[in-house]
């Protein structure tokens, strides 16, 4: 997804995972793809981070900003298990102030848009559309590996909109006293 399993960015720290590294938040989240990975050999270009977060190679990326976090449900299941048939997954938790501009845009554009960073017949591998026509390539040098073909990965269960009140609204309502 862009991360080794304890957080390190792959753009920092390519070909292992760093611990110290890991444990910076700060570091961990101050890097650009243009300039520090700007052909994906790294990260690739098609991957779901650089799809929902791609920092400075996107148009107008101060009005595509959002909060997001992402919250585990089930056991953990070590890698060298084979699957127990228990449910497990990811709740996805996004905040932001308009959802065309921002969320649908992300979900629409960044990652179904098949063209995304103009690789042509590619959607977001863990969350696209995905039917078995779509491929994923990634670059690294000194051979360019392209998987065809890319099943689903995802089964969406559900999903909401909330909406929460602006700070002006909230200011008014701590503003009423008791009795109204």
């Amino acid at each position: 997804m862009g991360r080794w399993r304890d957080g390190t960015p792959l753009v920092l720290s390519p070909e292992k995972p760093d611990p110290e590294l890991a444990e910076d938040q700060q570091r961990t989240n101050d890097f650009d793809y243009g300039t520090m990975d700007p052909y994906g050999y790294a990260c690739p270009l098609g991957s779901h981070v650089r799809r929902m977060n791609p920092r400075d190679t996107a148009h107008n990326m101060n009005r595509r900003k959002m909060i997001r976090r992402g919250g585990t449900y089930g056991p953990f299941l070590p890698e060298d298990k084979p699957d127990d048939g228990i449910e497990r997954g990811i709740a996805a938790f996004i905040g932001c102030a308009s959802l065309v501009r921002q969320f649908e845009f992300a979900m629409n554009v960044w990652a179904n848009d098949a063209n995304f960073h103009e690789l042509g017949n590619e959607r977001d591998p863990i969350f696209g559309t995905q039917d078995g026509t779509f491929d994923m390539t990634i670059p690294k040098r000194p051979i360019k590996m392209k998987i065809r073909g890319l099943p689903s990965f995802t089964t969406v269960r559900g999903g909401a909109y909330f909406f929460l009140p602006g700070i002006k609204a909230m200011r008014y309502l701590t503003s009423l006293s008791n009795g109204r």
